[in-house]
């Protein structure tokens, strides 16, 4: 696969300015950039799901090699067996993932893997009324080979379950391994680790690495900074996007350093200051509890601002939160003092995101209380619990994608904070990339009394992420929660 001269520009604003590029069978490619640069629109255009401005594309993945010219005349939109578009590159091989996940969220594991095997039968009508024995075995194959990806990737036991009822570490599996079942020969993936705890980023990984060795699968990976150390033993190749042009080079260590300290994840310093003490608890089902405080801001005697006791939540028939290490419903208590900046980190499926929601009156729960400032908020609408100075941040869905960016900055009453972020105004959330989507769901966020904040950093980079660092930071009278992927070595449920 290769491409010359891509060009793509929006509203004014020059995205890509002539990039050429080449892949060559088994290269994995570390695509790097700032927020912006264009790597989600680059992966767009060579996946099918944009065209350029000008430019040629040239795929060779497939026994019948095609290249398109951009701009596209008129006339070559008549033929049926010549469109750019996302399906007719995915017939050459070449599949993407995305940051957010696009699961059937009614349908199972299982059918959402089964149902990217190409040229099925069923898929036929005549066929599948004509062949009916032929077209059931053929079935039950690729279910068969959609439990065995489910079972590499450490979903085993999980088959049935409906896509919109696991974690989003999860979701991100169910997504590569659909990708794999398509029949991929160039796999494009943004940012495939986010989201996951330790055993979920391992298996991750060790399918990489067995696509790349047994089928020379070519890569081209989009990895928030924090996670590229995990892929410094997959890349061959580093392209950097810088001012619309593309860079190419070998990795560089610099960028590829394995982080010192494993346990607390490498942004906590950017939360702390020279005063501050840091304390780590341990909680059930392989959790921790990280505390960042001033050491002489905090008193065992005061009251906090939110407390939970014994909290149970259930989702369907099965409890998600409030287990103990045996499995059982016993509650999760957790109390977050004034001036106190709290981490979550727990393994995918322990149920962090259900906190969130069940905090912010999004789900019901099944037993326990939750106060705010001492006032019992479990009963309350949503946005009474926000007249109490609750603020929440979910992991995804934090925009409305066919809103300008300037609307959904009124919408939230944070239209001062458009001043941060000039070039995005006009554009719409659609158009944005996963840190561009990020960085307006953060500047959405009011300031309150207490902030609850799932997977804040995810997407963005270093720059970026410092400044949502101030986030974590309480001004007076606040608190902050912060739920991340754990990186405990405990075998998700």
């Amino acid at each position: 696969m290769s491409a010359q001269c891509l060009t793509k520009a929006f509203g004014g604003q020059q995205i890509l300015n002539s990039v050429d590029l080449k892949l060559n069978e088994g290269e994995v490619v570390l695509l790097r950039g700032e927020n912006g640069s264009g790597k989600t629109t680059l992966l767009n255009i060579l996946t099918g799901n944009l065209e350029p401005d000008s430019g040629e594309i040239f795929y060779s993945a497939d026994a019948t090699p095609r290249s398109f010219r951009f701009p596209r005349r008129w006339w070559r939109k008549l033929n049926p067996f010549d469109h750019f578009t996302p399906e007719s590159v995915a017939q050459e091989g070449i599949i993407r993932t995305w940051q957010d996940v696009r699961l059937f969220g009614t349908q199972s594991l299982v059918d959402n893997i089964a149902i990217a095997e190409p040229n099925q039968l069923g898929e036929n009508p005549l066929k599948a009324l004509v062949l009916p024995g032929r077209s059931n075995r053929e079935e039950k194959t690729i279910a068969a080979k959609a439990e065995k990806l489910l079972a590499d990737l450490g979903l085993q036991g999980r088959e049935s379950s409906l896509a919109d009822k696991i974690s989003l570490g999860q979701s991100k599996r169910v997504a590569i391994a659909r990708a794999i079942a398509a029949g991929t020969k160039i796999l494009f993936l943004d940012e495939p680790l986010a989201g996951l705890d330790r055993r979920g980023v391992t298996d991750v990984l060790d399918l990489l690495e067995a696509l790349v060795r047994t089928h020379s699968v070519t890569m081209v990976i989009v990895e928030h900074v924090f996670n590229q150390f995990h892929l410094q033993h997959l890349i061959t190749t580093d392209w950097l996007l810088s001012d619309g042009k593309l860079l190419v080079s070998h990795p560089k260590s610099d960028v590829l350093d394995t982080p010192t300290n494993t346990t607390r994840p490498s942004w906590t310093a950017m939360l702390a200051t020279d005063d501050s003490e840091i304390v780590d608890e341990t909680l059930p089902r392989g959790a921790m509890l990280t505390r960042i405080r001033r050491s002489d801001s905090f008193s065992s005697a005061s009251s906090p601002l939110l407390e939970i006791k014994d909290l149970v939540v259930k989702r369907g028939e099965r409890t998600v939160l409030g287990l103990d290490q045996d499995r059982e419903p016993t509650g999760l208590n957790l109390s977050l003092y004034e001036g106190e900046t709290v981490i979550l980190q727990a393994p995918n499926g322990w149920g962090k995101s259900t906190l969130l929601a069940a905090i912010a009156g999004l789900i019901p729960i099944a037993k326990g209380e939750i106060r705010i400032d001492g006032v019992a908020i479990e009963n309350l609408a949503t946005w009474d619990r926000v007249h109490q100075g609750l603020r929440v941040l979910s992991s995804d869905g934090n925009t409305f994608p066919s809103l300008k960016v300037k609307e959904v900055m009124q919408l939230a009453g944070t239209a001062e904070s458009i001043s941060e972020i000039p070039t995005l105004a006009d554009r719409t959330c659609s158009s944005l990339s996963g840190g561009e989507r990020q960085r307006v769901g953060l500047l959405s966020i009011l300031p309150g009394r207490v902030g609850i904040y799932d997977e804040p950093f995810s997407a963005l980079d270093m720059s970026n992420t410092v400044k949502a660092a101030e986030l974590g930071r309480p001004r007076g009278g606040q608190t902050r929660l912060i739920l991340i992927p754990g990186q405990s070595k405990a075998k998700e449920k």
